[in-house]
């Protein structure tokens, strides 16, 4: 056990002992629990005449009274020989953890926030903020007034730690995996970078016998193996280059276009105060509220699924052939989606008052036709 897990452990013991309003414990006493507590708690061996010092338990007691660096601890001293805290409910896991003792986590929040700038690094944000409000909140020991969602861990699949060992290593694999029509394959793989998107892990990398860079889902992979090939040099990746005029992870062999939309109600505001790509220029606003934006990508199906996700709240204006597609995209997925449930059989008691139903329209019918019989 560390030095700084075996001096918690002692506070945490001693603070127990200071809580016992049942016994009385002198200098002696707390040594005697603090030594069991590191012989039960070690995870190597302790000798048998192992002892924590009365100098240590001293200091022990010295820290957690600290205002500045410890708990500000209510100990005192009962009859000059048994220690006590003043106030009966007092804790110091219900201690406020002092600013002074979070410099490390502050350190560590002010690095993550110079990397988050970094591009692939933007997730970085949300770690800060979350580090950030739990310092101040513990600081100031009030409850929390602001909550977010808890991170969502990236859904990256079984294979996930080979995939990132492959890319970080430059070795070949072998994959099997299901494709977006659902169809099993089998390629040679050879990985250079991974991204995150819409909680999904992709790889990029080349593919043998395709030409350019291909993507691969890996919580689509089913198995793996190590393919005995060389990793070529030329190989490489430059994520700045490939995710310059794109949203997402599929870059298509197109050309970039320079794209039009008009977007009103909510989806507005949100391009507004969160633009979708760094090309993004509000060109014109309406009376009605309806925004015209520049944008300058290259469409993939990321773009139409956006498109689609948002209508009809955005309506692609420019070019004609790109609105097409758009439509194109939302008809095929509108088509791809299940029928309506067939109505459901009716119950026992619907089908007992139809048959009733009938056999009165049928008396009905009955008594009109041998009515007219005796009319003169």
């Amino acid at each position: 056990m560390s030095v700084t897990s075996n001096a918690l452990l002692r506070h945490i013991t001693i603070d127990a002992c200071l809580r016992d309003t049942a016994h009385k414990y002198s200098l002696q006493d707390l040594i005697a629990a603090c030594t069991r507590a590191v012989k039960e708690n070690s995870k190597g061996k302790v000798k048998d005449n192992f002892s924590v010092s009365t100098r240590t338990v001293q200091l022990d007691l010295q820290m957690m009274r600290d205002k500045k660096k410890g708990y500000n601890a209510p100990i005192v001293v009962y009859e000059q020989k048994y220690y006590k805290y003043s106030d009966p409910n007092y804790s110091i896991g219900n201690a406020n953890v002092k600013q002074t003792t979070l410099t490390p986590l502050s350190e560590i929040a002010e690095t993550l926030e110079r990397y988050s700038g970094m591009a692939g690094m933007e997730s970085l944000e949300g770690a800060v903020d979350l580090i950030r409000e739990c310092m101040e909140n513990k600081v100031s020991g009030s409850f929390q007034k602001i909550r977010r969602s808890k991170l969502q861990k990236p859904s990256g699949g079984a294979f996930l730690d080979v995939v990132k060992d492959a890319v970080l290593h430059r070795r070949v694999l072998s994959l099997s995996y299901i494709d977006e029509k659902s169809n099993i394959r089998e390629v040679i793989f050879y990985p250079l970078y991974m991204t995150t998107w819409m909680g999904r892990w992709y790889c990029l990398g080349y593919v043998d016998g395709k030409e350019g860079v291909q993507v691969v889902q890996t919580d689509c992979i089913t198995s793996y193996s190590y393919a005995i090939l060389p990793f070529p040099p030329n190989y490489r990746f430059n994520p700045d280059e490939y995710f310059a005029d794109i949203i997402g992870v599929s870059r298509p062999a197109a050309p970039k276009e320079e794209i039009t939309v008009s977007a009103h109600g909510i989806v507005a505001r949100s391009l507004i105060q969160n633009p979708l790509h760094s090309s993004q220029r509000l060109t014109g606003k309406a009376d009605d509220g309806t925004c015209t934006f520049h944008l300058g990508l290259i469409p993939n199906d990321e773009f139409f699924r956006w498109v689609y996700e948002n209508h009809p709240f955005i309506t692609i204006e420019s070019p004609k052939s790109l609105a097409d597609r758009s439509n194109d995209f939302i008809r095929n997925i509108v088509a791809d989606l299940p029928s309506p449930a067939a109505a459901e059989p009716k119950s026992r008691k619907e089908k007992e008052k139809d048959t009733k139903k009938k056999k009165k329209q049928q008396n009905n019918v009955d008594e009109d036709l041998f009515s007219s019989l005796f009319q003169e």
